[in-house]
């Protein structure tokens, strides 16, 4: 059974900053940034909880790359709260 993957909108701005600021740089690096990020959604609604337990109950994290994807799972709905680089001192919940 595959779970649905939703963004809180903190979430989507997490994705939204990282994108524009990839993008200033390299196109290339946001598009990868992308699709990593959507390969990230299918493992986890896949298998929700492959992602390594994360500091707050309840929560998992999913390394990707240089960053990292918390997230919750709520009965059949996977709820992504927060995409952070690893090196942010925020990074995990």
């Amino acid at each position: 059974m595959n779970f649905r993957v939703v963004r809180t909108p903190r979430a989507t701005a997490h994705v939204l900053d990282i994108v524009a600021y990839l993008a200033e740089h390299s196109d290339a690096a946001a598009t990868r940034f992308l699709d990593d990020l959507r390969k990230a959604d299918e493992r986890i609604a896949t298998f929700p909880n492959s992602g390594a337990p994360g500091s707050m109950s309840g929560t998992r994290r999913l390394v990707m790359g240089d960053y990292i994807v918390s997230y919750r799972v709520r009965r059949e709905v996977v709820e992504i709260f927060a995409v952070r680089h690893a090196k942010r001192r925020d990074a995990l919940p």
